[in-house]
């Protein structure tokens, strides 16, 4: 009898210990196809199918797998779901449905396509209104548009602007440094380069290159670069001088920690160390642009910026952002049509007519994307002030950062689950 009772002890402690890691093992084969999917050589019909991924997928019991696995699941069913919707909306409008599938399923908010609509307007209404209360300070018979325009023309030397730019990331590196606001475990160096133009549509400021793109230098310093389209003098008088109205000083102020020090750049090196497989090689704008989005953020609050005409740009550049939701719902259900979104931009925003056309193309031509910049950013304070409550006394900035950048760049739902669970 003891023999038959010890025998019965096993099999029930075996028996989940089993399918745990037959489990696991599944995961593991589902993200070694999703991730190898990432190929950008293969035939659109040798890539694997998402659907059928994602049918898999869901014969997995996530309980009978780990804390950390179980992230991984949900995080490898939005990333599915993001494929399967992208595949049957290639082109038109996506309408309601599709796009409040998206929202919920693949960024996992908690907005359908309506809710999204009211919220971006309110927020769009809100930023505005922080922009007449800060004009009203900085010249009260000024309207925030023409602080704004003025402040615009301010701007390097034009034979200077990759140095200037250089100049404003070596300061948002001491800045992080100087205030403790985020760890940098590994030897780094963040430069500015001349951009390079490609054939097709090349971006009219330029792009961030993170150190997942190179190898690292011969002594082990990651290497990530900001690559700015450099002043042409030989452009008409025109090019020249729309160049210059859009690389004032206020944007690369603003713009240097959102691709540098502590945006992408840094976002990039600890996505590059996560243990995850899937975390490693999969990221949702959702984050990594709100992070980026919430470092501007963050810079304002710990006293970057040198006056209030730059705090002012920084609520400008927010109120892009912003309306970049507007548009995105707006457009993708037929809430709002291309001229209007392009209106939206030049007459609200601050646009020029074909900066903001080329804004409104980038959108129509990836539905989704761009609302992570500032829905991610919101959903990022939104946590920082749910973490610090949690925390009380001993919340830092520095360990909420680091916190969020080890977990990885996954729908902020999925982040602050790892993260509040963590917060005892």
């Amino acid at each position: 009898m003891r023999l038959l009772i010890s025998a019965l002890v096993v099999l029930t402690v075996a028996a989940p210990i089993a399918q745990g890691t037959n489990s696991q093992a599944r995961l593991d084969s589902i993200v070694d196809r999703l991730t190898a999917g990432r190929n950008r050589s293969q035939s659109p019909a040798e890539r694997p199918d998402p659907a059928a991924l994602l049918t898999e997928l869901r014969t997995i019991d996530p309980a009978t797998l780990g804390a950390e696995r179980a992230i991984d699941w949900k995080f490898a069913q939005s990333i599915l779901v993001g494929r399967q919707i992208a595949a049957e909306h290639r082109d038109g409008p996506m309408g309601d449905a599709a796009y409040t599938r998206m929202l919920r399923e693949q960024y996992l908010l908690p907005y359908d396509a309506p809710q999204l609509w009211t919220y971006a307007w309110n927020e769009f209404d809100r930023t505005v209104a922080q922009l007449d209360a800060l004009a009203h300070e900085i010249d009260a018979r000024k309207t925030w548009l023409e602080i704004a325009n003025e402040e615009k023309q301010h701007h390097p030397e034009p034979s200077r602007m990759i140095e200037a730019h250089q100049e404003i990331v070596d300061r948002a590196r001491a800045h992080i440094v100087k205030n403790d606001l985020m760890p940098l475990p590994w030897p780094e160096r963040c430069t500015v380069v001349p951009r390079k133009p490609t054939t097709g549509n090349n971006p009219y400021y330029g792009n961030f290159s993170g150190a997942s793109s190179r190898p690292p230098a011969p002594d082990g310093t990651l290497l990530g670069e900001w690559q700015i389209n450099p002043f042409d003098p030989s452009w008409d008088d025109a090019t020249r001088r729309d160049y210059l109205l859009e690389h004032d000083w206020g944007v690369i102020l603003v713009t240097a920690p959102h691709e540098t020090y502590g945006g992408h750049h840094v976002q990039i090196m600890y996505q590059m160390h996560n243990a995850s497989k899937l975390r490693r090689l999969v990221s949702t704008p959702m984050f990594t642009e709100g992070w980026g989005l919430y470092n501007e953020q963050l810079f304002q609050e710990t006293g970057f910026f040198p006056d209030e005409t730059i705090h002012l740009r920084q609520l400008q550049l927010r109120l892009w952002r912003n309306a970049r939701v507007i548009y995105d719902v707006g457009m993708q259900t037929g809430r709002m049509t291309r001229e209007q979104a392009i209106q939206l931009m030049v007459e609200r925003v601050g646009f020029l007519r074909w900066a903001a056309e080329a804004e409104v193309d980038s959108a129509l031509a990836r539905p989704g994307y761009f609302i992570g910049y500032f829905m991610g950013m919101s959903e990022i304070l939104k946590m920082r002030d749910e973490y610090h409550a949690r925390m009380g006394n001993r919340f830092t900035l520095k360990e909420f950062h680091r916190k969020l950048l080890e977990i990885g760049s996954l729908p902020p739902a999925l982040v602050s689950q790892a993260l509040l669970t963590d917060a005892r």
